[in-house]
């Protein structure tokens, strides 16, 4: 809710939106829930930044800028949302996949 106030305060005009509360998946991990989505969360970040940062600097026009901010934003709710899921620190036990194997998964 913080970024979707950030996103209407610099002229963005979506309704209420919502990813599905931290607290609740938190109880669906514990229940045996292995996949989450937080794309939600990501992009209502993403988007309240780049207007932010638009809105704070009218005279830019290199949209890379821009996407500092966007990248900053999506990297503080990925970390937020892997500590609360208790994933932060796994990455080493994540094996690389071929994509020929991993397409040949969905064949």
């Amino acid at each position: 809710q913080e970024w979707l106030a950030i996103i209407r305060q610099f002229g963005g005009d979506l309704k209420e939106t919502y990813g599905v509360p931290v607290e609740e998946i938190q109880r669906g991990i514990q229940s045996g829930v292995r996949k989450v989505n937080i794309d939600t969360d990501i992009r209502l970040a993403m988007t309240g930044a780049m207007r932010q940062s638009f809105a704070q600097n009218p005279s830019e026009f290199d949209p890379r800028k821009a996407l500092i901010a966007a990248r900053k934003a999506a990297a503080g709710i990925c970390k937020l949302r892997f500590e609360a899921f208790g994933c932060a620190g796994m990455g080493s036990k994540i094996k690389p996949i071929h994509l020929d194997v991993m397409a040949g998964r969905y064949a």
